[in-house]
């Protein structure tokens, strides 16, 4: 079902929500696959929504470790836990999703926001062109501190932002949106649907339906878990009605795996209604911050749970804003705060008619503003080391997980064997520039790095040249990680790790 589509504040069609085939969600989950035509009939029955039973999320850790010079070994992260719903589920929650964010872009454009809250939003680069991406939006932060000349800029980020929503709060703010003092009762099933949630381990529940376990066993005995039927063999259903009332909820033998989300704050990340309400929690918050940066004649952006601020002024009007919005930010949930090992504040003075960058305040920040994927340290754009680790991070994965299934298909093969048979095009080809990449540019989906990169160095023109000779030995970096995976996959295959 698709209604015609409705203007927005500023002239163009907001997309009503319409679910296509290449949409429909086929990983593995509790419910069986639907097609779309019943999904379009579930969600937009009221009445089905408000008696619909949803399933727990699925739950997994996503790891890695901090960004550290050659040849030392980052800090581990802390886990960052993602969660993603059922097929119907997400569809609810998606549908939900279209219908509170058409009353939420009208609300910003009527408060003057539409230009500060830049996250999980389609705002337009241009006519005829497609939406901005933190790109454009580093870049527009960039030209604004240009203009300013002598100023203070101050970074903050938001500590466990999605964990940490009041969920009154939160109802209230969706009342508020709708125009009612209560919510619906579609509505209400779908906000309890996403603070009173569930979650339940992907691996427990693949160990339980006997998809996970033990795989094989080191030299001297210890065991080593893994998947035991590969992705593809996993059945999208994972288990009938019965199967999960009896292995996952417990009504049997086996104790429930299911963990129930009491607190009366935080919702998941990941679910698809998620970002458009951790948007919407700080409206008043972004409402405050901003008429007070515009007061002084400066520019406020705030990124989900990371906050620009760059206002005119010298070292105390920077430090006075930064203790102001570590304060404020307080008053719209008990468990809100700014992480001060992330906040920084630099002053931006011209200097020979060049800007250049101090930090005043914070460990973060030494080389340069921090924003969004890039380093601007007062004369040029770079990509952040963060950036560009996370990049050899994920070469880094893809290479191992290749690596060791050729060391498990041959395993009387050496590794220069192995690297014979290796497949470095398709590394490459994953990471590394493509042919037509300039083709690729409205779908952010088919991006690889460099096409990422290339854009970027586009995006911010003179100023953004330094970032294709970040990446000069980029195909370089790919083939000698790749080869170490290959020497890792042989030792752990042969029990020497």
């Amino acid at each position: 079902m698709r209604l015609p589509p409705p203007l927005s504040p500023w002239g163009l069609e907001v997309m009503a929500w319409q679910l296509k085939e290449s949409d429909l969600k086929k990983y593995p989950h509790f419910d069986p696959l639907i097609s779309v035509s019943q999904a379009e009939a579930l969600v937009t029955n009221q009445q089905r929504v408000t008696a619909h039973t949803f399933y727990p999320f699925l739950r997994y850790a996503q790891r890695w470790n901090r960004y550290a010079k050659k040849d030392k070994k980052g800090e581990p992260k802390k886990p960052r836990e993602i969660r993603y719903a059922a097929r119907a589920d997400a569809y609810i929650f998606s549908y939900y999703r279209s219908l509170l964010s058409e009353k939420y872009e009208v609300e910003l454009a009527r408060l003057g926001l539409g230009d500060c809250v830049l996250a999980y939003r389609r705002i337009p680069s241009g006519p005829r062109t497609g939406g901005k991406c933190n790109i454009h939006f580093a870049r527009d932060a960039v030209i604004k501190i240009q203009k300013l000349g002598n100023c203070c800029v101050i970074i903050l980020d938001i500590s466990s932002y999605f964990e940490s929503l009041d969920h009154a709060r939160l109802k209230a703010l969706w009342c508020r949106l709708l125009g009612v003092s209560r919510l619906p009762g579609d509505h209400f099933k779908v906000f309890e649907a996403i603070t009173r949630y569930a979650v339940v381990d992907k691996e427990k529940v693949y160990e339980r339906l006997g998809h996970y376990g033990v795989k094989r066993h080191t030299k001297g005995g210890k065991p080593i878990n893994g998947y035991l039927t590969p992705y593809k063999r996993i059945p999208k259903q994972l288990c009938t009605g019965a199967e999960f009332r009896k292995k996952i909820a417990g009504e049997g033998a086996l104790r429930s795996i299911i963990e129930k989300h009491i607190e009366p704050f935080g919702i998941p990340q990941g679910a698809p209604l998620s970002d458009l309400l951790a948007n919407l929690y700080l409206l008043d918050f972004d409402i405050e911050i901003s008429a007070k940066v515009q007061a002084v004649g400066g520019v406020y952006y705030r990124y989900s749970d990371d906050i620009l601020i760059a206002v005119p002024g010298n070292d105390k009007v920077g430090l006075e804003f930064e203790d102001y919005v570590q304060k404020a930010i307080t008053r719209y949930g008990g468990r809100l705060q700014i992480k001060k090992e992330k906040t920084s504040v630099f002053r931006c003075t011209i200097d020979s008619e060049r800007q250049k960058v101090s930090l005043i305040k914070g460990e973060k920040g030494k080389d340069g503003i921090a924003y969004l994927g890039f380093r601007y340290d007062g004369h040029k754009v770079y990509l952040r080391n963060g950036t560009i680790s996370n990049l050899y991070r994920k070469v880094t994965r893809s290479a191992r997980r290749e690596a060791n299934a050729l060391a498990r298909r041959y395993p009387n093969k050496t590794v220069s064997e192995l690297s014979a048979v290796f497949n470095y095009d398709a590394l490459i080809k994953k990471f590394s520039r493509v042919e037509g990449f300039e083709n690729f540019f409205g779908n952010h989906k088919k991006w690889t790095f460099w096409t990422y990169a290339t854009r970027a160095a586009e995006v911010f023109g003179d100023i953004g040249k330094p970032i294709l000779r970040q990446l000069k030995r980029h195909r370089t970096h790919i083939m000698l990680k790749a080869g170490k995976e290959l020497v890792r996959a042989v030792q752990r295959r042969d029990g020497n790790v």
